[in-house]
């Protein structure tokens, strides 16, 4: 399935910016199997959802500039989050859809 190799190239692109061993975005690509424009669309694609990718000129890497880690699963289990965040979240009235975070609360118009 086309989603689960996108989540694997993003945990694989993930632990190599951590890393700071990413190299140009030429190396870079080559060591995604993607061609140059198709990593530069993956990075702008992560930064807006919030990833704090920066880019090294000097040593020629990808690294983040904030301390975060990229959320492990899609699906999370009730109790595992606080009892205030699923009362706001789990009201559909509450949710609107979001191009950078899948769903947000919706503002009051």
């Amino acid at each position: 399935m086309a989603i689960l190799k996108h989540i694997r190239r993003l945990k694989y692109i993930d632990y190599m910016i951590k890393r700071k061993a990413t190299g140009d975005l030429d190396d870079f690509a080559r060591k995604n199997g993607l061609c140059k424009r198709a990593m530069s669309n993956v990075l702008t694609e992560m930064k807006e959802l919030g990833f704090p990718i920066k880019y090294d000129r000097i040593r020629k890497t990808y690294y983040y500039d904030e301390l975060g880690e990229m959320v492990k699963h899609l699906f999370v289990k009730e109790g595992q989050i606080s009892r205030e965040q699923a009362a706001i979240i789990g009201k559909d009235a509450n949710l609107c859809f979001s191009e950078t975070t899948i769903f947000e609360l919706c503002k009051n118009i």
